[in-house]
């Protein structure tokens, strides 16, 4: 089995688990089930080189933790929508959807930190 065909079969298998592991409540909305789909598809394809979630995990990344990207003053939508659509010498070339990547920003969107209340 060739590394890319055994990737995808990964792939596809790690994203049947963290779907059923996170599934959203029926009473989700469409801005939390857009994204959990932008999670997943982060589990799916980014997790091998970013933490994405807000804890730490096992094992050591060459790319910044989306919880960190999320905290830069310079990340908005539109950046992340740039970036994405990007070569990178450092990341590989992913092509993503319009929704997936959508998804995606909305995700890291998510965990910015809030903003400190003003006096």
């Amino acid at each position: 089995m060739t590394t890319t065909v055994s990737h995808r079969i990964g792939a596809l298998v790690l994203a049947g688990l963290s779907m059923a592991a996170a599934s959203p409540p029926a009473s989700a909305s469409p801005e939390e089930d857009h994204r959990i789909r932008g999670w997943t598809v982060a589990v799916q394809l980014c997790s091998r080189c970013h933490v994405i979630g807000k804890e730490p995990q096992d094992g050591g990344r060459v790319g910044p933790a989306f919880t960190t990207i999320a905290a830069m003053p310079s990340t908005t939508g539109l950046a992340l929508n740039v970036f994405l659509q990007s070569h990178h010498q450092w990341m590989p070339s992913v092509r993503l959807d319009r929704d997936e990547m959508d998804a995606v920003i909305d995700y890291i969107l998510s965990l910015k930190p809030p903003e400190p209340a003003k006096p």
